[in-house]
């Protein structure tokens, strides 16, 4: 009876390792995520350009199962001619506008790795809160990841003391 729960155990902690592990990655996929979006949202990385905002239209629900919130907003508009290429009128929709900005204003827009065009932060806490975005996936990912190689480790260790010698 005892040597069966200690094969359960075993197992249940071999399950726990291996979903620790799952998890680990996921947060890492995240964090990278977030470290490329943050690239093109900061302008770093990408084709920038500055775009005159004609239209807008909402994207998401403008409320939330609170009762509140704000629609994420894609706007169209045309790039300035001197930054367009072949010095033609060239349209583009930005997705990802928090409020609608002010129509006929010149908005900075970057493209981002995967094409989509957003618009580029302006105030210096967004800069810094995008900047850290990535920080705290990868923080719970370095967690996980310990818990995992330290669980693997015990488990492997203790394979190789075998019962009756001595350590």
């Amino acid at each position: 009876m005892s040597k069966q729960t200690t094969v359960r155990m075993g197992r249940k902690q071999v399950l726990g390792t291996v979903l620790c592990g799952v998890i680990a990655l996921s947060l890492f996929g995240v964090a990278v995520y977030l470290a490329v979006s943050t690239l093109g949202r900061l302008g770093l990385v990408g084709h920038q350009v500055t775009m005159r905002v004609t239209d807008c239209e909402a994207s998401a629900p403008a409320t939330t199962s609170r009762g509140g919130g704000h629609p994420d907003l894609d706007c169209k508009g045309f790039v300035d001619p001197a930054q367009a290429s072949g010095g033609g009128i060239r349209r583009i929709t930005a997705t990802g506008f928090s409020s609608a900005p002010v129509f006929g204003a010149p908005v900075e827009v970057a493209k981002e790795p995967w094409g989509s065009w957003v618009p580029v932060d302006q105030g210096g806490w967004n800069r810094l809160g995008r900047a850290l975005s990535p920080l705290i996936p990868l923080a719970f990912a370095g967690w996980f990841a310990k818990a995992t190689v330290t669980a693997y480790r015990a488990w492997r260790n203790s394979r190789r003391l075998h019962a009756g010698s001595a350590a």
